[in-house]
Order: structure tokens, then sequence, then C-alpha cells
């Protein structure tokens, strides 16, 4: 998820007083090197804006000076451009966008679990299939008409949904520790 901060909780993250770090960033725009996006004329700082300001911050304290830094940065990295006509960030259509990709990205992740869940459970019970069947006759069958033996289904059925409860953690984290 894409974290925004104002100036203050901005220069908390760096450990530097707000007037530094916003000092940096005006003198980005004076240059027209980097744009930091705005909501109501406030500057509104992202990840993007925080990984620059580490690489001002280490580069301020090996004693370079600002012009130094903001080159390198020019040449290493692709820099925020300036919106055409002076464009302000739309914060409302920002996040009902973002909440429109969570909601998606949860749908998904849904999905995702449901149908793990059913691979796990059908491979369980393939297994524990596989056990009842080794199981003595006498533990599997039960007296049908006349001398006839039968599988006993309503023990079979209660053998697998044991077996599959019990075992479920395990080939979760185990079919999980393959996909991985």
């Amino acid at each position: 998820m894409v974290e925004f901060w104002k100036i203050s909780e901005f220069a908390k993250e760096l450990e530097k007083h707000s007037s530094t770090v916003s000092n940096w960033f005006s003198k980005l725009e004076e240059k027209q090197l980097h744009y930091v996006n705005r909501a109501d004329e406030e500057r509104i700082f992202d990840e993007f804006d925080l990984e620059i300001a580490r690489v001002i911050k280490a580069k301020r304290e090996e004693n370079k000076s600002l012009d130094e830094i903001f080159q390198e940065l020019d040449e290493s990295y692709e820099l925020r451009p300036f919106p055409v006509g002076g464009a302000v960030v739309d914060m409302s259509a920002l996040r009902a966008e973002l909440m429109e990709e969570l909601a998606a990205t949860a749908e998904q992740d849904r999905v995702k679990d449901a149908a793990l869940r059913r691979e796990v459970e059908r491979a369980l019970q393939e297994e524990s299939l596989k056990e009842w069947s080794c199981l003595p006759k006498e533990s599997r069958l039960k007296r049908g008409r006349l001398f006839l033996k039968v599988e006993d289904t309503e023990k079979r059925d209660r053998f697998v949904e044991l077996y599959t409860d019990r075992r479920f953690e395990e080939k979760f984290r185990e079919v999980m520790g393959e996909r991985e």
C-alpha cells in the first residue's frame, strides 16, 4: 500500500527538521528537477520522495553540496516531472482509485485462498482414502443383507473428515512452501 506524508511526518521519517527537508524539495522544484505532489496546494510526500530524501540525507552527511547531490539525482533517477498546466492532484479521486484497487486485490486474494483451500482439501481426501483402504477389512466393512459385507460409508466419511481436519494446517503449509 502506498503511503503519503505531510512535511512534519515526512521529516520525522528522516529524523531531520521539517524546514531542512522542505528546503531540499523547494530547491529541487526551483531547479525544475523534481515535483512533489500536492493536495489542496499542500505538498504530499510519497515513498519515492522518501527514497530521494534518504539519498540527499546520506550525501549531505558526506558533506556534498546540494548542487552536487541534485546533479547526481538527475543522472541516477527518473525524477518526477512537473505536471502540464500546473495540475493539482485530486485526492478524492486518488483515494477512490486506491480503494478500488485494494478491493480488487482483496477479491483476488479471497479467490486464491479459496482455490488453495480446495486444493489442499482434495489432496487430503485422496490421502485419507488411501489410508482408509489400508485399514483391515473388519474396520472398513459392515454387515449388509444376508451374509454380504459392504463398506461402511458413514465410518469412511467420518475417517476422511477427521483425517482432513487433523492434517489441514500441516498440508496447507506444505503446499504454500512448494509455491514459494
